[in-house]
């Protein structure tokens, strides 16, 4: 109940970041069914404990889906609700089962989200550029968890029954652990995950303080301000900066045609398309009239251009919904990335120049150059 209420006191209007709390409170809803355990004595009820297993399994699955989700790797709602229904289904049936097959569902239903959940957040650690705290907390919850379902998972494979009425055949030694774990987890999940929403809620309020009005994204002044500090901070560390400037196709032609009304929102849905595609650590700024930037951190120089790809297939394949029907439009990009030696503006440079190439090449296309440093 506690994560419940952490989650509706966030209040924010991002989409991504929406649809992850909405995920989040029917994970923590559902969770909250293990306080039924506190209330009826397991050997008084062992149906309804059953019933709450069933639950808690649907709340981590829950959880893993709004932890992919708040990541910025989305998941559709069909499928996320079509494994969380499932993964309940599975549970509820085998309760009718012999308590040998049920342990056994049991296992290994806790055992794949737990690791599948792990094997993300992981993911996620590994390919951000700058580490945060609460990203490193959260992936180690994770594994935790992961690795106590393992131990549970192989202790059922191994010893036979009897099972305990609660359900929880593990070793002797684990038992008290996961009680006092299963007690502390939502709370610490919860709290986790406020930490981290609120951080980078706080981060996207100061980036509006430097935004374009029209767009939303950074304006000039935002992209030299946070483009520098990000140019800085990446010099202590491995990976690079790729620098993606990003021109619309023909946009004079749009504007001409329909209106500069439709013009504009084209631009909005376009600087929508693209956020949506990139990951939290990205800056993203308009540059001036249809041209906008992209600051990239990345581990690998092809990284970008398959980010690049990815925007561009996007922008092509998703048409501005307006009042006078859908408008279509693509992009050109141009990659480059930022040397150790040179300024903001001359990186900015180097890749307005490979745009150009784009644009002379026929649009639609990402030119790409590779690191001369």
């Amino acid at each position: 109940m506690f994560g419940l209420c952490l989650m509706w006191l966030v209040q924010t209007d991002q989409p991504r970041v929406v649809h992850a709390l909405n995920v989040f409170k029917w994970a923590f809803a559902a969770l909250s069914g293990l306080s039924l355990v506190l209330l009826v004595p397991v050997t008084q009820a062992p149906m309804l404990l059953k019933l709450t297993v069933g639950f808690a399994g649907m709340g981590v699955t829950l959880l893993a889906w709004a932890f992919r989700q708040l990541n910025g790797r989305r998941t559709p709602p069909w499928v996320g609700s079509g494994i969380t229904v499932v993964v309940g289904c599975s549970l509820l049936g085998a309760a009718t089962q012999s308590d040998a097959a049920y342990e056994m569902v049991i296992g290994i239903t806790f055992l794949s989200v737990s690791t599948l959940m792990a094997i993300d957040q992981g993911w996620l650690v590994i390919r951000s550029s700058r580490w945060h705290i609460t990203e490193l907390a959260l992936l180690g919850v994770s594994v935790v968890f992961a690795a106590h379902w393992l131990i549970v998972f192989n202790h059922i494979l191994t010893v036979p029954g009897p099972y305990p009425a609660d359900w929880l055949h593990a070793p002797d030694w684990l038992r008290p652990i996961s009680g006092i774990g299963f007690a502390l987890l939502p709370l610490a999940v919860a709290t986790l995950v406020f930490a981290s929403i609120n951080a980078r809620l706080t981060q996207q309020l100061r980036a509006r303080s430097l935004s374009d009005d029209l767009t939303g994204a950074l304006s000039r002044r935002g992209l030299r301000e946070l483009g520098e500090r990000m140019l800085a901070l990446q010099r202590s560390q491995t990976s690079e900066v790729a620098v993606l400037m990003i021109d619309l196709d023909h946009f004079k032609v749009i504007n001409d045609r329909y209106g500069h009304a439709i013009g504009d929102d084209v631009l909005k849905h376009v600087t929508h398309v693209v956020r949506d595609h990139l990951r939290e650590d990205a800056l993203l700024a308009r540059y001036g009239g249809e041209e906008f930037t992209v600051l990239l951190p990345v581990k690998h120089p092809s990284e970008a251009h398959g980010v690049a790809e990815r925007l561009r297939r996007a922008v092509e394949s998703t048409p501005c919904e307006t009042r006078i029907g859908p408008v279509r439009s693509t992009v050109s990009i141009g990659v480059s990335f930022h040397c150790p030696a040179s300024t903001l503006e001359e990186d900015l440079s180097k890749a307005d120049g490979r745009l150009y190439a784009a644009k002379q090449a026929g649009r639609n296309r990402v030119e790409f150059a590779e690191p001369d440093c």
